[in-house]
């Protein structure tokens, strides 16, 4: 698990990253037990239950998918020792339309692509992806999807322009980032809250929870195409994940081939690299 120290703190290699980070889900899913919240794997995580029945074995984070009622109670009245749920509703200088439950106890993340302005007590996180309800009409919710992704975009873009510079991410790294400040000025001094704001009013703006046939994750949307059946949603499996059960969507072969196409096919082996270790970095507290 250790590559090597800096004062007070082990930095972590992959395994040590999905070790800390399934201790983050496994709190998660204590207190979603506990409070009657719904919640399912989601993504990369539920593609390496279904296919590893774990971690996809280069991957370094954790997603699940809340739905809208679910969320927004979980964001107000989360509390647990060690853990702390940052988004924009508790923290204004979040630059992302969205939660991540940290573990604020046991490890640390320097990242030199910033979410948080001003804040660097932060530790290893879980995503918590809002699920809404979205229109029946497909040209209508293409519209959408389009600008959501537009914003997505255009924040990231931002974001990226306003990495920093730390010892810990090496020489070239750090003339990386310099070269972006002085490539991407514009980028680098612009505010990326307002384009957030951008996405939680479209958020905002989606019908009530359960009124239509189909859902969507809009905050962050990777892929093409995320307008799911609502019925994909409408039961729970329990699926196995690196020896314990979470939940999962009763139909998820059928949402997995939607978002991925054949999960079961492995990418190429160029492609399997962690994506947050490019530009972060992990520590144990000592």
């Amino acid at each position: 698990m250790k590559d090597y120290c800096i004062i007070g703190m082990t930095e972590l290699n992959l395994e040590g990253i999905q070790q800390q980070s399934l201790e983050v889900l496994k709190a998660f899913d204590a207190y979603a037990r506990e409070h009657d919240i719904k919640y399912f794997l989601a993504y990369g995580t539920l593609l390496g239950a279904a296919r590893h029945k774990g971690f996809i074995p280069w991957d370094d984070d954790i997603d699940v998918l809340v739905p809208r009622p679910d969320y927004d109670r979980l964001c107000r009245e989360f509390k647990a020792d060690g853990y702390e749920i940052i988004y924009p509703g508790n923290t204004p200088s979040c630059y992302l339309p969205f939660g991540r439950l940290c573990d604020t106890r046991r490890t640390l993340v320097k990242s030199a692509d910033p979410w948080i302005k001003g804040r660097t007590d932060y530790g290893i996180w879980i995503d918590l992806f809002p699920l809404d309800s979205v229109t029946d009409n497909q040209e209508e919710f293409t519209a959408l999807y389009r600008d959501m992704l537009k914003y997505y975009k255009e924040q990231l873009s931002i974001r990226r322009r306003k990495t920093m510079i730390d010892s810990a991410f090496g020489f070239k790294r750090n003339l990386k980032t310099v070269l972006h400040w002085f490539l991407h000025p514009v980028r680098h001094f612009q505010n990326p809250i307002p384009v957030r704001d951008k996405v939680l009013k479209a958020m905002a703006d989606c019908p009530p929870y359960g009124s239509t046939g189909h859902l969507s994750m809009l905050p962050c949307p990777e892929r093409e195409w995320e307008w799911f059946p609502a019925e994909d949603f409408a039961r729970t499996v329990m699926i196995d994940f690196c020896g314990l059960k979470f939940p999962a969507p009763a139909a998820y072969d059928r949402h997995l081939r939607q978002v991925f196409g054949d999960y079961m096919q492995l990418p190429p082996e160029e492609e399997r690299t962690p994506r947050q270790m490019k530009f972060m970095k992990f520590y144990l507290r000592d």
